[in-house]
């Protein structure tokens, strides 16, 4: 029997699927952290980047041109450039792509256009084009945008939610632990919230859809899939299902501003919650020579904000406290609930009734 494939499991399982639509934003402080309640799913004021990114890229006049860092950088955050160059490549039939350029003056391209009818644009535009790059790229570069860099307000909303964090051990009597997880379909968000025993083995779990309204950009993950996993935390809830610890796909305070989606829905709920990671997104950690069960600590800054643990041969997750939870706990509870998977059980199961929903 494969223990990877839900439907195989030896319990009947009962699926609540909700549609949620696009719902009114407003603060995150509005609502009692306490309780999961409607107030919640309202919780993040979600500012529509693409949009914004739309908005911007209008702005270029003919005969100039700018670069996607300086893109990013009226968005908020210079490190959102590779989400500009992506969303520009697919956006060229409806924009003036072609006036956008790399750092060093090379004209870009984009999914059915190449740079050099983008060079032919410019220079009809009277933009001096030598070679495929804007030469001096000085004369023409704007950016004088006009914008309310809706990143650098998100990442000052992250340092208050930071300032909010609670490590301490995890409480000693815990029965039953979550794991949420997500999958994306088009323009759809699959969100799964699946309840365990202290074993590890599944009660129950809930489907949430919902349209997805933030693209995904490093370090801002919460913005993308927090509201899902609120809907689906409501409506495991609403069936009685109301965990001890949730864990979380992702970073708690492993995260360049100590603030993952796992600390982030920790703090909004003020739920014990566990970041598990698939991949290292910041910090340092050798992991050379690990063995199996092994753990070792990821450093950032000279804080120790997480733990790199080899849970199969070629495999590392990263485990890091999210809110009222620290470094020592959080690892002990994922430890005790791996079995063969290099998951532990409640985002394993999370993770394949996603991806099941998502291929259904």
């Amino acid at each position: 029997m494969n223990p990877r494939a839900p439907s195989w499991s030896p319990f009947r399982w009962r699926t609540t699927t909700a549609i949620s639509p696009i719902r009114t934003p407003c603060s995150w402080r509005s609502f009692p952290r306490a309780l999961v309640t409607e107030e919640a799913m309202f919780a993040l004021d979600l500012p529509d980047i693409e949009e914004e990114l739309h908005r911007l890229t209008r702005q270029i006049p003919p005969g100039r041109v700018t670069t996607y860092k300086a893109l990013a950088e009226a968005l908020g955050d210079p490190a959102a450039v590779r989400f500009v160059a992506s969303w520009l490549s697919s956006h060229a039939d409806e924009l003036p792509v072609h006036r956008v350029v790399h750092a060093s003056g090379a004209v870009g391209k984009a999914e059915f256009a190449e740079s050099a009818e983008f060079a032919e644009r410019l220079r009809r535009e009277g933009v001096r084009v030598e070679g495929l790059k804007v030469r001096p790229l000085i004369r023409y570069f704007f950016a004088d945008f006009k914008t309310s860099r809706p990143l650098e307000r998100l990442r000052r909303e992250q340092g208050e939610i930071a300032r909010q964090v609670r490590l301490e051990p995890l409480p000693t009597d815990v029965e039953r632990v979550a794991g949420v997880d997500a999958a994306y379909l088009d323009t759809e968000a699959i969100g799964i919230c699946i309840v365990c025993d202290r074993g590890g083995e599944p009660l129950d779990y809930v489907e949430v859809r919902r349209e997805v309204r933030f693209p995904y950009i490093p370090t801002y993950l919460s913005y993308r899939e927090l509201p899902l996993y609120l809907d689906a935390i409501h409506e495991a809830e609403e069936k009685g299902l109301s965990p001890d610890v949730i864990l979380v796909d992702g970073n708690g305070i492993l995260h360049p501003r100590r603030v993952g989606i796992a600390t982030h829905l920790g703090v909004l709920l003020d739920r014990p919650t566990v970041g598990v990671a698939k991949r290292l997104l910041c910090g340092e950690v050798n992991t050379e020579g690990m063995s199996i069960g092994e753990w070792r600590p990821v450093v950032l800054e000279g804080e120790t904000v997480g733990a790199a643990m080899r849970t199969g041969r070629n495999r590392t997750i990263f485990i890091s406290p999210g809110h009222r939870a620290d470094l020592k706990t959080s690892v002990e509870l994922v430890a005790s609930l791996l079995k063969e998977d290099p998951l532990p059980e409640p985002l394993r199961w999370a993770h394949a009734l996603a991806s099941e929903s998502r291929a259904a």
